[in-house]
């Protein structure tokens, strides 16, 4: 079960981001990779990878101001909200070439970098993070074995999301422009397609959305 905290960081000024329809391609992956086991196959990998392959170079103009506001509360209200538990390594997910690591990296000693993206990688900085190009639906790392699991803007494979975590690990959905994230779910969306029953807590800052899951104790 998901419950709504009330938002405390205001949008920035100017126009609210424009929804996207239902059938923009990346909702349609996001989808499929989310609640289809057989979605995520060879060529759609593929064609992702070359797609953020060629944004790499322009990638560092969306650190705008505000872009920040709901990686930073999610880590800050959202964890702090969760079931208390020692948590020492992380995965950012999608982390492209490291947008949001210095916002991660107080919260965890042992954080790891991961993208589909070779040419965002390359661009991401060498520290705090390990810089691992890896696909999220098969990740390099042992069972039950990440405390926090990011993913601003990234696809969630559930199983596998479920198969790394720890027992008491959790998940950090972030949208950061909200329901103008190309790719985006609900977070009552990340609670259904998670295997098993999972509580966890959901707000907005700024333009973006987020929410953070836990397995139900």
């Amino acid at each position: 079960m998901i419950t709504e905290l009330p938002g405390t960081i205001a949008p920035a000024p100017g126009d609210a981001p424009p929804g996207l329809a239902a059938d923009h391609p990346m909702r349609t992956v996001t989808r499929a990779a989310a609640f289809d086991p057989d979605g995520w196959t060879p060529e759609v990998r593929s064609r992702v990878a070359d797609l953020f392959d060629s944004l790499a170079d322009e990638w560092s103009s969306r650190d705008v101001p505000g872009r920040e506001a709901p990686v930073v509360d999610a880590l800050d209200r959202g964890l702090a909200a969760a079931p208390p538990a020692h948590r020492r390594v992380g995965l950012d997910i999608g982390a492209g070439n490291g947008l949001h690591t210095r916002y991660l990296a107080p919260h965890l000693p042992v954080l790891a970098s991961i993208d589909l993206s070779l040419e965002m990688l390359v661009r991401a900085p060498a520290e705090p993070a390990h810089r691992v190009q890896a696909d999220a639906s098969i990740l390099p790392v042992a069972d039950a074995s990440v405390d926090v699991l990011v993913l601003c803007n990234a696809f969630l494979f559930p199983a596998e999301a479920d198969r790394v975590l720890s027992p008491e690990g959790v998940v950090v959905w972030v949208n950061s422009r909200g329901a103008g994230t190309p790719i985006h779910l609900l977070a009552s969306e990340v609670d259904e397609a998670l295997p098993g029953p999972w509580d966890g807590v959901a707000s907005t800052a700024g333009w973006g959305t987020w929410s953070v899951h836990w397995r139900r104790r």
